[in-house]
């Protein structure tokens, strides 16, 4: 893990980028994570843990109606969080995680425990996709941080 991370901070630093997350599954292990390499403080805004719907509708602007619509757990709520952070930051780069990683939220036969939504806003392009992990909760949360960070550093390098 840490090595990626310490490739995500380098590349940033030295494109001059910063970026704010909105956790939800994760709970703030991502904005944590970042945190295990020197050069973070340079890079990193701040992050929002999202985790309760009320989070997400209340600071961070979400319609109520998305939500019912698709569950707090979708790709859609995903890509609205991650466009909504900078209602909260200034950052270059907006991310929004969210899924499940236990049983007892919206899962479904066709969202399954394990299934993770990301989206990263990054020069007014939006860049989503989930992925299923397995594992215990721990486990998807941490394969899921090192999927994220994976996507954010393709976006960096394929930017001009």
């Amino acid at each position: 893990m840490k090595r990626i991370v310490n490739d995500l901070v380098k590349s940033m630093k030295a494109k001059g980028l910063t970026i704010a997350l909105a956790e939800s599954v994760t709970c703030g292990l991502a904005s944590h994570q970042l945190n295990i390499v020197k050069g973070t403080s340079e890079i990193l805004i701040g992050s929002v843990v999202c985790y309760n719907e009320k989070v997400k509708t209340g600071i961070l602007g979400i319609s109520p109606a998305l939500v019912k619509n698709f569950t707090a757990e979708s790709q859609e709520v995903t890509e609205a969080l991650a466009k909504n952070l900078n209602k909260i930051f200034a950052a270059d780069i907006y991310v929004a995680i969210t899924g499940l990683a236990a049983p007892g939220g919206s899962e479904t036969k066709s969202k399954p425990v394990g299934t993770i939504f990301f989206s990263i806003f990054f020069r007014q392009k939006i860049y989503s996709f989930k992925k299923r992990f397995y594992g215990s909760p721990l486990e998807i949360k941490r394969k899921a941080c090192r999927e994220l960070y994976q996507a954010i550093l393709e976006r960096i390098k394929n930017s001009s």
